[in-house]
């Protein structure tokens, strides 16, 4: 039985009683009228079809059929050709007229079934996946507000689980298109078989899956969760394959009727979003995180006017030799002096910005601070090369290259007296674009260092293809220097490798004498730290510049 006309009937059984009324009023207002008018000679007879069509439409076929046949009926046997002589029709006509009238019913309820079957297939259609056959996100959404609408969120408390599938472009690159599918239904089954839960589960993206579990306690959530991890890791398997699947998990806690079900959909991508930076395999959400990212939202709505207003400054850190104490060079680290939140560090704001294109502004200001100021210093007699740090997305954007080649143009600098940092978690992905990028910066006599080395994922294949000539050790593990026995191993590893590679190597976060003694006992080439000087604005660095050259004049 179709489920649409089961709850019509069982729901609505008063209104489909006044319809059958109004409905057989209609055949009696027709009869009436064809009999006042003259009888069956006169075209009145004609508008008993529309009772017998309304009817098939309402009711069905079974509906058309048995109001054609009252219809017929009326205006049959008992019917006159005409009121005045009772002159009656021959039998044949009302029998064919019956016959019509049957037709037309049938016709009409066959029409009206077949367009209401359509409706609930496109209904059905609408909420559900085609190819897990999955509830998809409308429905899900739906089966939410429900929850909100009965106020069982009141009673009984439900945890949203939701499971996104990351690299689904490298998983459809290797084994084909249908694989994100059959991984979906894969883990769906495990989900549903998770029986002393018995979630619900939907297919809410073509990535994405969501599992809605029913009393659930607060601090039951990690537990469940963290089965949830459990049973996703084991199910992981296409054609009779085990495949690698990154895959995050974000939860919701659902107690809260004030809360929107597309709102409770955004706090599990949220959460979802979260796991995914931090590196975990879950997290569930806090409403503090909302509030984290909807300040993160706000500075970064803040950067382009902070730069048009000169919120942002360049501060300026020395690099010095180990063994003679030689100032180098500098690093240039951008500072952004807000005029109500004061100073804003940079891991504040440049991570959200790398995510994007407002990296690409910061980065065209960092260039052409830094460029104007290396010239500016020249002009002063110190000739000093600048690092400025570069991220991957600024590198492979196209025309980089050339704005800093014309910048250097227009400040009439040399490229060796400048260096581009690239951080080593860069490399990783399109190695060979990078290579290309960094090469024509080489060509440019502009040096090229690895930044943060040890922290990334590169490979040290690719090492060799870099026209590299600086590795940088990273401060996590120059501070827990000399004591710590893995940073050691670390930070030994990176000097021998320069070595071996050809080029030299630099400790950052130096603090102590204790760091400046292993490090120059390790052969590490140079340092930068608070141990020499924190980060200057540009006159300050200048005077302390000036103030180290006479003390190293004074040794020497």
């Amino acid at each position: 039985m179709n489920i649409g006309n089961y709850l019509f009937r069982k729901y609505t059984q008063p209104q489909r009683l006044l319809l059958i009324v109004v409905l057989m009023s209609a055949v009696a207002g027709v009869t009436a009228l064809v009999w006042i008018t003259g009888g069956i000679k006169y075209v009145y007879s004609h508008s008993m079809y529309i009772p017998i069509a309304i009817a098939g439409i309402i009711f069905g076929y079974k509906g058309g059929i048995i109001i054609g046949l009252i219809g017929g009926i009326a205006l049959g046997p008992w019917m006159p050709i005409n009121t005045e002589t009772m002159e009656m029709q021959d039998t044949i006509n009302w029998v064919y007229r019956t016959f019509y009238f049957v037709a037309v019913g049938t016709l009409a309820g066959l029409s009206s079934d077949t367009s209401r079957r359509y409706i609930e297939r496109l209904k059905q259609l609408a909420r559900r996946d085609p190819v897990s056959k999955l509830p998809n996100r409308k429905a899900l959404l739906e089966r939410l507000q429900d929850l909100r609408d009965s106020h069982e969120l009141t009673t009984q408390n439900y945890f949203l689980v939701t499971c996104s599938i990351d690299n689904g472009m490298a998983l459809r690159s290797a084994f084909g298109f249908t694989v994100i599918d059959a991984i979906i239904q894969s883990y769906a089954k495990a989900l549903q078989a998770m029986s002393a839960h018995q979630p619900e589960v939907f297919r809410i993206h073509a990535g994405q899956l969501a599992a809605l579990f029913p009393n659930i306690a607060a601090n039951d959530t990690d537990a469940v969760m963290n089965e949830c991890l459990s049973t996703l890791r084991e199910n992981a398997n296409f054609e009779n394959l085990s495949v690698y699947v990154n895959r995050h998990l974000g939860g919701v806690f659902l107690n809260d009727l004030s809360i929107e079900p597309a709102t409770l959909l955004q706090h599990a991508e949220i959460a979802i979003a979260r796991a995914n930076d931090k590196m975990m395999d879950s997290f569930i959400y806090t409403p503090e995180v909302s509030e984290t990212i909807s300040k993160h939202l706000a500075l970064m709505a803040e950067v382009s006017e902070g730069i048009e207003r000169g919120d942002f400054l360049m501060h300026y850190q020395p690099k010095l030799e180990l063994a003679s104490g030689k100032v180098f060079g500098v690093e240039a680290l951008i500072r952004w002096h807000h005029p109500e939140r004061g100073w804003i560090r940079p891991d504040e704001f440049i991570p959200s910005a790398e995510h994007s294109t407002l990296i690409l502004k910061i980065s065209e200001f960092v260039l052409r601070e830094v460029i104007q100021q290396t010239s500016a210093w020249q002009k002063q007699g110190v000739y000093l090369q600048v690092a400025i740090n570069v991220t991957g997305h600024d590198l492979l954007q196209p025309g980089f290259s050339q704005m800093l080649f014309d910048l250097l143009s227009e400040y009439d600098v040399d490229g060796n007296w400048i260096e581009i940092e690239i951080t080593e978690g860069t490399l990783i992905e399109d190695i060979d674009d990078v290579v290309a990028e960094l090469l024509k910066l080489a060509k440019a006599k502009i040096t090229v260092s690895i930044d943060d080395f040890g922290t990334g994922y590169s490979s040290l294949q690719y090492l060799y293809k870099l026209p590299i000539s600086l590795l940088k050790i990273d401060q996590v593990f120059v501070k827990t220097l000399p004591d710590d026995e893995g940073a050691s191993h670390i930070c030994a590893a990176a000097v021998v490798l320069a070595q071996k590679m050809g080029i030299k190597s630099l400790a950052e976060g130096v603090e102590t004498e204790a760091h400046l003694n292993y490090l120059r006992e390790l052969g590490c080439d140079y340092g930068q730290g608070y141990l020499f000087c924190k980060p200057l604005g540009a006159d300050e660095f200048i005077d302390w510049y000036r103030s180290h050259q006479d003390h190293e004049q004074q040794l020497g």
